[in-house]
């Protein structure tokens, strides 16, 4: 059973929610222009939607199939260099967490 909600709110890119210790809005457009990531400042968690995605237990970037703007998605990928990230929780493939920052400077220069 599905029921609509009506939206009360818009977040903006660098709005912060007041809940687990602060939620970080990051507007990384380019799987569709409204994308946003979440960072969770104090359990250094970053959920990425679909920006990223975990294959073979491996971080990678998302298919460029799948994106409206792959250039634009890879300029948001840019912007999670800002941020101290030691977990991701991707839509597809899950958690990851081994040295996150290297793994996306990798995947900026790849």
């Amino acid at each position: 059973l599905f029921r609509s909600v009506n939206v009360d709110e818009t977040l903006i890119d660098g709005d912060e929610l007041p809940y687990c210790g602060g939620i970080k809005v990051i507007f990384t457009p380019g799987h569709t222009l409204g994308h946003i990531c979440l960072y969770l400042k104090q359990s250094k968690t970053l959920i990425a939607g679909d920006l990223l995605c975990v294959v073979g237990g491996k971080l990678m970037k998302a298919d460029p199939s799948i994106n409206f703007d792959t250039q634009l998605s890879i300029k948001s990928l840019n912007k999670l260099t800002k941020y101290d990230i030691e977990t991701v929780i991707c839509y597809h493939g899950g958690l990851y967490n081994k040295n996150v920052n290297k793994r996306i400077i990798e995947l900026l220069t790849n």
